[in-house]
């Protein structure tokens, strides 16, 4: 009898064993085929990060353009929303910045199709003045939304600034979608505020209207663009935002210095606030010696 038994215990012991290898089999194979899928994923991402990168402006473009500027961008994740773009009319140089609903692989599908607007409306349908371009890109974003407002896709825009700079009047044209541009005129700061609407987005409105402002500039002045991925970086002692009062003082400060000097340290200081911190948003700046 006890003979019997122990027979038993060997074969519910030999199962107990096999089913803890078939188990830990079948935990192996779903591991390796979800690092699969991972793997295919990050290619993916790779790849789309490599079209953003040949379709997005980068800071050689500036350049070409405006000998003495900066540009910089640092996406959240490998993909960003936020994209910059530059282009000369004649005595007009357009400047633009954009800052799209998300970051990310969103973020990224709603940069591309704000270029591609952009795109569309000033270099297709030859729309110079900031206030009209704004317009026809909030058109055409409800136009591509038509039919969706009340899903997630009512949501989806982008806060823009544009500027026309023209060197033969020595004018600065702009007009915003939620995004200010500041010009520096010997440590003093003049803030223009873009309209309160977005492009895009939730509508609750009829109509919408982008207002434009024109300035004069004087030779040496700095315009800055910049999205609000910098100011809203969590970080420093008290583990808040740079906010827009610190960064008023740090430009006022470095405004004389050579645009490469600028830039980095604009980015020396939002790595020291940042810290170990993850980043809050996408952050993109654009300045020009005018």
């Amino acid at each position: 009898m006890g003979e019997a038994l122990t027979v038993t215990d060997s074969v519910d012991q030999n199962a107990e064993v096999q089913k803890f290898r078939d188990d830990n089999v079948l935990i192996l194979r779903h591991y390796i085929n979800g690092q699969h899928r991972l793997s295919e994923i990050a290619d993916s991402i790779r790849y789309a990060k490599n079209l953003q990168s040949a379709l997005f402006t980068r800071e050689e473009n500036f350049k070409d353009i405006v000998q003495e500027s900066f540009y910089f961008s640092l996406p959240k994740e490998e993909l960003t929303g936020d994209f910059a773009w530059i282009t000369k009319i004649g005595t007009r140089i357009i400047v633009v910045i954009a800052d799209c609903t998300g970051h990310g692989i969103p973020g990224a599908m709603m940069s591309i199709l704000g270029l591609s607007l952009l795109n569309q409306v000033v270099h297709e349908e030859r729309c110079y003045e900031p206030s009209f371009i704004l317009r026809r890109i909030d058109q055409k974003m409800q136009a591509a939304f038509n039919g969706h407002v009340n899903s997630r896709t009512g949501f989806d825009g982008m806060d823009v600034a544009i500027c026309c700079i023209d060197s033969s009047s020595r004018q600065i044209t702009f007009a915003g979608a939620m995004r200010p541009i500041w010009v520096v005129n010997e440590k003093k700061l003049q803030i223009i505020n873009g309209s309160r609407y977005p492009i895009g987005g939730l509508r609750m409105e009829n109509q919408r209207t982008f207002p434009q402002t024109s300035i004069e500039y004087e030779k040496g002045d700095m315009l800055y663009l910049f999205t609000d991925g910098y100011s809203d970086q969590f970080g420093g002692i008290k583990n808040k935002k740079i906010s827009r009062g610190r960064l008023k003082v740090l430009v006022k400060l470095i405004s004389s210095y050579r645009p490469l000097e600028q830039k980095e340290q604009l980015l020396e200081f939002f790595h020291y606030w940042k810290k170990a911190l993850p980043q809050t948003d996408d952050a993109t700046f654009i300045g020009i010696r005018l």
